[in-house]
């Protein structure tokens, strides 16, 4: 799957790199995690043309994420 050109044109706009043959886009951001509720995180990217997006995501998930990661990581070193 692709970007097709409206959204290669929102991204680029937004301030991504996509990539030539148009299946990845990059950029850096900044993250805000905040706890929401009992159950939810929010994840609040920052992006170079000042719009924001803020995905809803269970905290179990980026428990998860983060604790693999980081072993991962870990492992890599030692």
């Amino acid at each position: 799957m692709k970007f097709d050109e409206q959204e290669r044109t929102a991204l680029t706009d937004a301030g991504f790199s996509v990539a030539d043959n148009s299946k990845a886009a990059y950029v850096e951001a900044v993250v805000v995690i905040a706890a929401y509720d009992a159950e939810t995180y929010w994840l609040t990217f920052a992006l170079p043309n000042d719009a924001q997006i803020v995905c809803v995501v269970p905290r179990d998930q980026i428990a998860d994420a983060i604790t693999y990661n980081h072993a991962a990581r870990r492992s890599q070193f030692q």
